[in-house]
């Protein structure tokens, strides 16, 4: 955490610095992980996710709102984890467990952030499909899902040099992410984020 503090400080982080703190203490106070002890899908992760997903959304101009959609699928999407394969399913547990701790905790409840949450393990043609066919979402929800995508992807270079083949990522701005994304990376192992 020390290295995202500091990395926070700087001019360009300022928009985002106070709501990546908020959400950050939300998910590490009051999101429980099935799966703990992970190799590779730890808070930390999500911690990552976090930042790059607010980080792309406010250089995509999204409302607090949405951007707050993206930090709560941030902070659940992998909290449902049975093992740390491709364990497909964890996005739909994810969800279940999102909506339920709304329900339970008094919190706005986002179908954007459910959808989000539930598809972010599928495939794109899947999630696009299933996103498209809700009556209640639009296309917001379409950018906010490849944003999501976009962030959770950029951490894959933490399972190795190759752990992420850009042709992939859906925004120019993930694009424009890479190199920071595994200065990060780097840093962060180096101060035990």
């Amino acid at each position: 955490m020390m290295f995202l503090a500091n990395a926070l400080n700087e001019s360009a982080f300022q928009p985002i610095k106070k709501p990546y703190e908020q959400w950050y203490t939300f998910m590490e106070e009051k999101i429980e992980f099935w799966l703990p002890e992970s190799e590779w899908h730890t808070k930390t992760h999500c911690a990552r996710v976090l930042l790059l997903a607010l980080l792309i959304g406010h250089q995509k101009g999204l409302s607090k709102e949405e951007q707050d959609a993206l930090a709560m699928a941030a902070a659940f999407h992998d909290s449902r984890r049975l093992d740390d394969g491709i364990d497909k399913g964890h996005g739909s547990r994810a969800a279940h467990y999102y909506k339920e701790y709304c329900r339970e905790h008094h919190l706005p409840y986002d179908e954007q952030t459910y959808y989000i949450t539930y598809y972010h393990d599928q495939d794109d043609s899947l999630g696009l499909s299933e996103i498209r066919k809700a009556p209640s979402l639009g296309e917001r929800a379409v950018l906010l899902y490849q944003i999501f995508k976009d962030a959770d992807a950029l951490d894959r270079f933490r399972l190795g040099p190759a752990g992420l083949d850009v042709k992939y990522l859906r925004t120019e701005e993930a694009h424009q992410l890479v190199d920071f994304t595994k200065d990060l990376l780097r840093k962060s192992n180096e101060t035990n984020l």
